[in-house]
């Protein structure tokens, strides 16, 4: 049977249809036929999506450009590798390697007045995401309640919010949770660059939070999208690492249902010289 519709496309046409798409869009493409195979896996055509999505350019002649584009292609930043912090040194912050972390490393701020992280997220393809924050609190907290975690997109569509108030969160700290910024963020045009932050510029000091990462996530809740969602985040941020805690939670992450907000997981004294976890 002949060809029909869009598979009877010249390949030229194809090409510049494709060069509209991102990177899983070429990948699902590939799979349709051999004549889209063929286009979706043109080397001059990740090189071009590699431009569109990091504005730079790939290095030429010693990798496919398909395979540098996918050892870039995530939704999540490291907060202690992968962005900007205000006074980011001691004593305000330290930077502390934590195997409980799916990069490794985590910001831990002692104190400040003046609260700034912000960290961009390049070439974010169409679609609707939450933004997520993902932390832990230290023992004996001061206003951090106070502190604002937004997301906003280059043409100005902005998600914000606070984390939920917990006096025992205050006074015990926790273990790493997930804080879901309520709301949707919309990104409507192709690659936009999406600002991440975490901001408080109130007078009163804030004390004892660790930033580990902050990411999108696509409003996508069928089993196949959450099965996919770790390799889509967090793209090869472990493959350097031999961390079998950190494989395990993000497998915990990809398979997660997110809801607006966050769900404390509390830490309890059980004596005087030590701490466990609920």
């Amino acid at each position: 049977m002949a060809p029909s519709g869009v598979t009877a496309l010249p390949d030229d046409v194809l090409f510049r249809i494709f060069a509209l798409c991102n990177g899983d869009d070429l990948r699902s493409l590939s799979e349709v036929n051999r004549a889209f195979r063929a286009v979706a896996q043109d080397g001059f055509l990740w090189k071009v999506i590699y431009r569109k999505r990091f504005y730079s350019e790939p290095d030429s002649g010693s990798r496919p450009y398909q395979d540098q584009y996918n050892d870039r292609d995530c939704l999540a930043l490291s907060v202690a590798d992968s962005c900007e912090i205000v006074h980011g040194h001691p004593p305000y912050w330290r930077f502390s390697v934590d195997p409980r972390s799916v990069f490794g490393k985590v910001a831990l701020l002692n104190g400040v007045s003046w609260l700034s992280v912000q960290g961009r997220l390049r070439g974010v393809h169409t679609g609707k995401y939450r933004a997520v924050w993902r932390l832990f609190v230290l023992p004996h907290a001061r206003n951090i309640f106070d502190i604002r975690f937004s997301a906003q997109t280059s043409l100005g569509r902005t998600v914000e919010g606070q984390l939920p108030p917990n006096a025992s969160l205050l006074e015990f700290g926790s273990d790493y949770f997930d804080f879901v910024i309520p709301g949707v963020l919309v990104v409507k045009a192709p690659f936009e660059n999406v600002l991440l932050e975490c901001t408080c510029t109130s007078r009163e000091w804030k004390t004892n939070i660790a930033l580990c990462s902050a990411r999108l996530e696509p409003v996508d809740d069928t089993p196949r999208a959450r099965h996919a969602r770790a390799r889509v985040l967090i793209g090869n941020a472990l493959t350097s690492q031999n961390n079998e805690d950190a494989r395990k939670q993000l497998r915990r992450l990809g398979n997660s249902r997110l809801q607006p907000g966050a769900a404390y997981n509390l830490w309890k004294p059980w004596s005087t010289a030590g701490w466990a976890e609920t």
